[in-house]
């Protein structure tokens, strides 16, 4: 924006000046005849330079800084701009046009302009002709008009004269005039005065420093606004406080504006009294209640939305312990004001076998019981919990058990059966003549195990782990997830079995590993989710065979690529001018990339078919052919989603030094039977399962654990 030349705004200013004095000689009416509306000229252009031509709307900001603060004055309109050039008188919308109280200072002040709510353009400093608006109180004196100062009439016996000289009508007594007497008694710099008479002036108890800073030395009384009725009670006049803040939207700076006020409660009531509340409003909006106000009592209430740490209604009225009379008497409960809870041991903890103690850990964490037995009746999540911290690979198991009748390690719980945690194994059980680990569970996992080494170890002649479960049949961890073996040619080694639509088996391996490892022939009855890549030597779908499904099956193999590639085919039609336009769906390029084509001709030859348009907005286009010809079409394209970014599958790949000179079936290449890569890593769990194995410590027989039925594999 421009302001107007110098020249033509001294002339402006020559003109308004000249048209007040002979309005001040000739003009009979008080009232100030000056235009408080000043000429501005600017040029319209968008954020990008682009000038603008009809109606715009212009924001004119007036403020007393080249850059920064808040506008002492604003106004928005609409201009007509003929090739960004335009004319606005500044006030035209304002019933009192521009205030005079913005120029009464003599400071500078800019004009700011925003066109269609675009950034404010740099600032302009607005030159003479504006401030002629003060010139208005030339007309004035102090802000009156001249009838104000008019001399009272002289005595009924006296007689005015004209200023002609003629004598005039008689005039009637005026009265005394006011005393121009004023004293002043012990002032003080910097003290605002406080007249205590009609002629006195003293201190008051508001005091200034510098000019930036009023101090008030007693109590500052903001009352009602009225007083109240039966109908209404009245609020008491506000405290507003003010920041400005700026907004990056919009450009502007934009207040916010809080307000402490007193507002009546229970009006006409017996028990009417008030509250402080807390009001609240942006830019120009009036301050509305937030919801936070404060009682006569000192009770808070606060806003919709409140939270505060803990739980319930934030109400403490109580505090109270209790604890089983077996094993403590407790006094002092509930404190309702203040007081002391106390505790007493019935029967005092001991580490040994002592029948009634609580079982207390000697030096080494040690406890020495005759046999534990654990259930769950009050909602605990583990009756039995055990981990090992000792990080030494050399360490047993977290739970060992071992039978040379029964189950190893038996566990039933509604939430896991078993769960152990170990740098060695989670979980090791040993059966002679059932299941290693046996474990049960109503509604979570039949066995939860972490182990540096191995999840679960089992070995039995029947199961080596058998879990039943409403979530996971065996959910474990480590370097080797779950171990099992058997030594029935008709046995199972691992069976999960989920007959409530959840999981049979779930393997997760989170550091490049893997999640299950099958050597040989690997069944599953169900769906098989792999959040992985899945590797293998070949794949095919095996199924009933569709001709003589009691006596045959039938087999096809995977479709293999180097490339994660999708392939999309279908049929269509040709229009009437010979071409066709294939949907594809809204997800197509998000997905893929590098789209490759394949048209056939159904029926007839097409030797031209051809892709008139490639893929786009999920769609391609056919042409080249005849109308009504059927078009058979394949599209492929390479997996492009952040899971296949993060995953390329690598064509070729050294293997890891410890893997070399194994193979994944070394009887194919005359190797022998001990060089495949199965062998090496089993072999390493062995030697490491009995190194553990000559460390484990000797776990005394209970004969008196719950009755295990033997268990049948499926077959």
């Amino acid at each position: 924006m421009r302001a107007l030349p110098r020249a033509l705004t001294t002339l402006c200013g020559i003109a308004i000046l000249a048209s007040l004095i002979h309005a001040q000689e000739t003009a009979p009416a008080p009232h100030p005849v000056v235009p408080r509306l000043v000429n501005f000229s600017g040029k319209a252009a968008d954020e990008q330079g682009k000038v603008l031509s009809g109606v715009v709307g212009a924001t004119f900001a007036i403020y007393k800084a080249q850059t920064g603060g808040s506008p002492l004055w604003l106004e928005m309109q609409n201009v007509t701009a003929a090739k960004g050039n335009y004319t606005a008188q500044l006030g035209a919308t304002k019933p009192e046009g521009l205030p005079l109280d913005v120029f009464a200072s003599g400071d500078a002040r800019w004009l700011g302009v925003s066109v269609n709510g675009g950034a404010e353009q740099p600032r302009v400093l607005l030159m003479s002709v504006p401030y002629a608006l003060k010139a208005a109180d030339a007309q004035t004196l102090g802000g009156l008009p001249a009838s104000a100062f008019v001399l009272a009439p002289l005595p009924a016996s006296g007689v005015a004269a004209s200023n002609n000289g003629a004598v005039a009508s008689p005039l009637s007594s005026p009265p005394p005039p006011a005393t121009s007497n004023v004293t002043t008694s012990g002032g003080t710099v910097n003290a605002i005065p406080l007249f205590t008479t009609a002629s006195n002036v003293q201190n008051s108890i508001l005091t200034q420093t510098g000019t930036t800073a009023v101090n008030v030395a007693g109590k500052l009384n903001l009352p009602a606004v009225g007083a109240a009725t039966a109908t209404a009670g009245k609020n008491s006049r506000p405290e507003s406080f003010v920041t400005s803040v700026f907004n990056s939207k919009t450009g502007t700076a934009v207040p916010q504006s809080f307000q402490l006020q007193a507002e009546p409660a229970s009006n006409n009531t017996a028990g009417a009294t008030g509250t402080l509340n807390l009001l609240f409003g942006q830019g120009t909006a009036a301050p509305a209640e937030t919801g936070l106000k404060i009682a006569g009592n000192g009770r808070i209430t606060f806003a919709t939305g409140q939270t505060f740490p803990g739980t319930g209604s934030g109400t403490v009225q109580s505090v109270g312990i209790t604890a089983p009379a077996s094993d403590f008497t407790v006094t002092g409960s509930p404190i309702t004001a203040s007081g002391t809870l106390a505790l007493a041991w019935t029967v005092p903890p001991d580490s040994n076998n002592t029948p009634g103690a609580i079982a207390k850990r000697d030096s080494s964490g040690r406890i020495s019981v005759g046999s534990i037995s654990a259930s769950n009746s009050t909602g605990s999540v583990y009756p039995v919990y055990a981990v090992d911290t000792s990080n030494n690979n050399t360490n047993m198991a977290a739970i060992y058990g071992t039978s040379n009748e029964g189950v190893g390690v038996y566990g039933q719980g509604a939430s896991f059966g078993l769960r152990g945690s170990s740098p060695s194994y989670g979980v090791w059980g040993v059966g002679t003549n059932q299941a290693g680990v046996y474990a049960t569970s109503t509604y979570g996992d039949g066995v939860l195990a972490s182990g540096g080494l191995t999840g679960v170890e089992a070995n039995g002649t029947s199961y080596g782990v058998y879990a039943t479960s409403a979530s996971v049949g065996v959910y474990s961890y480590g370097a080797v997830g779950v171990s099992g073996a058997s030594s029935s040619t008709s046995g199972i080694a691992v069976s999960g079995v989920n007959d409530s639509g959840g999981i049979g088996v779930y393997g997760e391996a989170t550091n490049g590993g893997y999640a299950a490892d099958f050597s040989g022939s690997a069944v599953v009855f169900g769906d098989l989710a792999v959040h992985g890549n899945l590797s293998k030597s070949g794949g095919s779908f095996k199924i009933d065979h569709p001709l003589d499904p009691a006596n045959k099956y039938l087999y096809h193999s995977f479709v293999e690529s180097p490339d994660m590639m999708n392939i999309y085919n279908g049929n269509t039609t040709l229009d009437a001018e010979g071409e066709a336009v294939v949907q594809l769906p809204d997800w197509f390029e998000a997905l893929n990339r590098e789209f490759r084509y394949t048209l056939t001709a159904i029926g007839a030859p097409g030797p031209n078919l051809y892709i008139a348009d490639k893929v786009n907005h999920h769609q391609f286009r056919i042409a080249g052919g005849h109308p009504g010809m059927e078009v058979s079409w394949q599209v492929t394209g390479i997996r492009q989603d952040a899971w296949a970014n993060a995953h390329r599958i690598p064509v070729e790949v050294e293997k890891p030094q410890e893997e070399r000179g194994t193979y994944l079936n070394p009887e194919l290449y005359g190797a022998r039977p001990e060089q495949s890569l199965n062998a090496k890593l089993n072999g390493r769990a062995h030697q490491q399962a009995q190194r553990t194995l000559k460390q484990a410590p000797s776990v005394p027989l209970d004969r008196g654990g719950p009755v295990v039925p033997h268990l049948e594999p499926n077959r």
